[in-house]
Formats: structure tokens, sequence, C-alpha cells
């Protein structure tokens, strides 16, 4: 009886490892297994890739953004990888990676800051991100306004079907 099997002991570990994780983590850890979240993990919002149509991002400008924001650390701290670091990990030229981040830039979502070590000797660039946070938050907004909308409409037609079901049809003939 005092005896556990190896199953129980590992179960146990695996409830007290995941105790200790926050909850965001811990449904990762869930869905990729311990081993894969432990070497790092890169949140970016859905709405990013998404709308990457609306936010007029290729799908090398996603690729590198997935890059760059896997390198940023701290809130208040910029990544600063290098554009060779990025290529290398993508498989492109450096100046592919270039050309993606000038676009970003123009279209106001990346800032590229210069860097120098501490001898004066060029650093790679830091990238602040707000622009791309700014534009995807409006987008988020939208989306979010449009999911409570649709939440009231299924909640109004679980309370009467049958308008509801007039309601998408009236909808449906305006639309056609």
């Amino acid at each position: 009886d005092m005896k556990k099997t190896a199953k129980q002991v590992e179960t146990e570990t695996a409830k007290s490892d995941l105790s200790n994780t926050p909850p965001a983590s811990n449904r990762l850890v869930q869905i990729w297994g311990k081993t894969l979240i432990a070497s790092g993990y890169t949140a970016l919002p859905n709405i990013v890739f998404r709308q990457q149509k609306a936010l007029a991002l290729s799908r090398l400008d996603v690729l590198v953004l997935l890059h760059l924001v896997s390198h940023w650390w701290k809130a208040s701290e910029s990544p600063f990888p290098a554009k060779a670091t990025l290529a290398a990990a993508m498989d492109v030229d450096p100046r592919t990676v270039q050309r993606s981040i000038e676009k970003m830039e123009k279209l106001g979502y990346v800032k590229r800051t210069a860097r120098w070590s501490s001898s004066g000797d060029n650093s790679s660039n830091s990238y602040n991100l707000k622009g791309l946070i700014a534009a995807a938050t409006k987008l988020a907004e939208v989306e979010l306004a449009k999911r409570q909308e649709r939440a009231l409409e299924d909640r109004s037609a679980m309370v009467t079907p049958r308008a509801y079901a007039a309601k998408r049809a009236r909808a449906a003939k305006a639309n056609s």
C-alpha cells in the first residue's frame, strides 16, 4: 500500500511541475508536452496571422515576425536578433529578411533602432513592434465586438428560435 507505482509517481511529478507553471503555459504543456515548452515558445496573437491580409502582411512577413517575437524576452526591451540569425533560421538570404523588415517599417509596424557595442562597433538592430501592436489591437477590437454580437444573437436564438430564424432569413434576403 505504501509503495507507489512508477505511473503514480510520474503523474504526481507532472502535476507538481505544472502547479508552478502560469496557466497559459500549463495549457501549452498539456497540448505540446513539457519538453517542448521547456525549450521555449513564442506567443503571437492569433489576429496577426488570421488578419494578415488586412494588415498587408505576406507569409514571409508573418514568418519574420514570428522569428522576431521569438527573441522578445522582456516586455521592456525590444527584440534585437541579427538579420543573419533570422535568415539562417528561415533558410533565406539576409537581404530577404531585410526587405521584409523594411516593408513592415514602411507600414508602421516595426521601428528599427541601431545598436552599438561598448567599443563603438555596429551591433544588431533592435525592433520595436508597437506599431504592429496598435494595428492588430484595432482589428482585435473589431473581432471581439463581432464575437460579442454573435454571442448575443445566439442567446436570443435560444430564447426565441423562430424570431431568430426569421431575422436570419431577412438578413440573407437583404444580402442577396
